[in-house]
This record gives C-alpha cells, structure tokens and sequence, in this order.
C-alpha cells in the first residue's frame, strides 16, 4: 500500500503542478496585455512592470491552488481509470477509501501552503503593489490615466479628451477639487499638463485658457485665467490608495488587531463620529471598514480549505470506467472540474458581496460553500469508495432516473 501510495501521490502532484502553472500562467497572460501597453504607449518602466506583477502573483496563486488541487487530483484518477489501473486495484480488494490517507496527506500539504500564501505572500503583494503604483504615478503621472473617461488623481477628479503620454499634454480638461471640505474647485481649461517634480516630491498639474468655479457656502465665484496650476503630493495618491486596500496590506496578527480595534471603537465610543487611527469617520463608514476586515480575515482562512476539501472532491469525479475515459479522454474531467469549481467559485463571489453589503453574516458568507462542498465530498466519496456507484455519473443518473420516476408519479396522481 505504500508503494501504491506513493504512486497515487506522484501522480497527483505531476497533474496538480501543470494545472497550477497552466492557471497562473493564463492569468498573468491576460494581465500581462494590459500592462504592456503601459510599456508601449505610456513609457513605463520595464522593471516597474515586473514589481507589479511579481505583486499580483499571490493573488493569482489563492484562487489558482483550490483549482488546481481539484483538477490535480481529478486528473490522476482520471488518467488511472482510462488505463485500467482503477479497475486492477479494485480487483485486488484495494478500495477506494484506501487512498484516503494520501489524498488526505496532499491535501493537508496544498492547505499549509495556502495558509502560506494568504497570511504572508497575499499582504506583501498588496503592499509592493500599491507602493509600485504610488512610483509609477510619480515618475510617470499620465500613465495611469485614461482618456475620455474621469479619473482619479488622490482627491482630485480629472478628464481629459485626448492625452499624450510621451509628453504629459492634455486637451480639453476638466478638474474636480475637493480636497478642501468647506470649498469645492471645478476647472475647466482648453489645454494642460501633468508635470511631476522629484525635488519637492510633488505632482503639478499645469493648466491654460480656462475658467474656475468655486463655490464657498454660499457664495461663489467664477474666474477666467490664461494659466494656473495644482498641486498634489503624491503622498495623497498613496494614502488613497491604502484606504481600500489597507486591510489586505496587512499581515494575519496585525489584522485581528484591526478587527479587535474597530470592534471596541463600535463598542465603546457613542454618537455618530468616530475616531479610529487619526481619523474621524461616521458609525456607519467604520461598520463597512469592520465588516471589509473581517471578510478579509475570514476569507484567508476559507479559500485554503477549499483547497483541502477539493482534493477529495477531485478524488470522486476522477473515478469513471475505463470506456467513459477512453471515449471523452481527459477533456471531459477536466471540464467537469472547471464547472464545479466556477458553481463554487460563483456562490462564494455572491456571499462575499451580500456579506460586504450587510445584508449577510460574514461567516454565513465564507464557510457556506465550504460546509455544502464538504458534506457533497464525503457523500461522494463515500458512495464510489463503498463501490455502491461505480463513478459519479452513474450516481447522477441513478438519481435522475428516480427523479424522473417521481414526476410520473406525481402527474399521474
């Protein structure tokens, strides 16, 4: 049984590694196109590109090891039934349930690593990747800008009807300013430019023929100029961009620390404003940044299990008689592992998003899919090991013929 074992897991660990970098490598492809325009047309760094996508990578890999566990798995038994493997061992009384220990073994093993890359790999990803887009805004500040569309620069809103991006020139400009809370700036000009000073660390926004309208209470003003300029520190482009992401920039224990600290402000402090790390924020904008913590928390622990619990599934689905496999090949397990994993994947995305919108518990949300998955793997595996089906579609069809019964029944009563 050891040699056996040993087999079954080599087997596994060839298939699990193709999928793995077949996964990785289509994803970063497709990221990969995106990012080359900013090379091409944008002038960004060949070497800046790289940090961010050596930062997105653990990203990738989180939702790559639960698939590519599925399909590793699915795969290796699928490929020993299509050569008769299944059916000799099946025949020398080695049953099903025997591979559990190894399957349980890998499995365990894809966790850990899972655990690895969500609470270590998954922050500093995070983290390299808002600081690689704070110095790509900084040394290339119209790469990140896209024209006809408003974008955001810190807490100023630009559009720009054309942009050159060897240049910095941008024609027919609109800006929004609202970093004053008492004073909001609109500013419309023919012309500007977005010029960044590496002495002062700043980003200038250099305007020409223009009109700007600000509005302070209740007065306002309106003033026509030949030239003016904005500034904005490029500090205010980091900061902006931490505040969504700053739960995910954060490593496991200083995570929960968030999340206790959050939970104690709601607790202990009364009325509606809130002050929490230096900033004042309402109950309810502080209740979403606990509710995102948690969800962020929740979900590091979730998706590694989801790994564990797909190798079982991946067990079950790769049994099938040596005709299904021969007929449909390895397409066909691989296909089915690719809908189960999207019906999962798609029930997880929606609870994630009920939990962030409040209108679900975040536990519900993240172990749901993982508590169903489960209790589907253990009656499958426990049906195809104790041979009372001889693969899942068997089962499935079993189940369909009694279905179809059924409704005969009922429509003849």
């Amino acid at each position: 049984m050891k040699i056996i074992s040993r087999y079954v897991l080599k087997e596994v660990f060839t298939f699990f590694s193709i999928s793995l970098l077949t996964f990785t490598g289509l994803l970063l492809t497709v990221r990969m196109l995106k990012l080359t325009s900013l090379i091409v047309n944008r002038g960004v760094e060949v070497s800046q590109i790289a940090t961010v996508l050596l930062a997105i990578i653990p990203t990738f890999l989180e939702i790559a090891l639960p698939m590519a566990t599925l399909l590793g798995v699915m795969l290796a038994f699928a490929r020993m039934c299509g050569d008769s493997e299944m059916v000799v061992l099946r025949a020398s009384g080695i049953s099903l349930l025997k591979f559990l220990v190894p399957i349980g073994l890998f499995a365990a093993a894809v966790g850990g690593t899972g655990l690895f890359v969500s609470f270590v790999l998954r922050p500093w990803g995070f983290s390299a990747l808002s600081t690689a887009l704070f110095e790509i805004a900084r040394s290339k500040s119209t790469s990140g800008l896209t024209e006809g569309v408003f974008n955001k620069i810190g807490q100023l809103t630009l559009y720009a009807e054309k942009i050159d991006y060897q240049t910095g020139d941008l024609s027919k400009v609109i800006v929004d300013d609202k970093r004053n809370d008492t004073q909001r700036k609109v500013v419309v000009a023919r012309r500007g430019k977005i010029v960044a000073d590496e002495a002062t660390q700043t980003i200038s926004l250099l305007l020409g023929e223009g009109v700007a309208h600000e509005t302070d209470g209740q007065n306002y003003s309106r003033t026509a100029f030949q030239s003016n300029s904005l500034s904005v520190n490029p500090m205010e482009l980091k900061e902006d961009a931490k505040k969504g992401q700053v739960a995910r920039e954060l490593a496991g224990p200083q995570l929960q620390k968030t999340i206790d600290h959050y939970k104690e402000k709601l607790r202990t402090t009364e009325g509606d404003s809130i002050e929490v790390y230096g900033q004042t924020l309402t109950r309810k904008e502080l209740l979403k940044k606990f509710r995102r913590a948690k969800i962020e928390y929740g979900q590091r622990l979730s998706l590694p299990y989801a790994s564990v619990v797909m190798a079982f599934v991946g067990m079950a689905l790769g049994i099938m008689s040596p005709r299904t496999q021969r007929t449909w090949g390895a397409g066909f397990a691989a296909t089915l592992g690719l809908v189960v994993f999207i019906l999962y994947y798609s029930i997880f995305s929606i609870g994630l998003t009920m939990a962030d919108g409040g209108r679900l518990k975040v536990w519900i949300a993240l172990w749901a899919p993982n508590i169903i998955t489960t209790a589907i793997a253990a009656l499958l595996v426990y049906k195809v090991g104790t041979e009372q089906w001889q693969s899942v579609s068997e089962g499935a069809q079993r189940f369909l013929e009694r279905v179809g019964k059924l409704t005969k029944r009922w429509r003849k009563a």
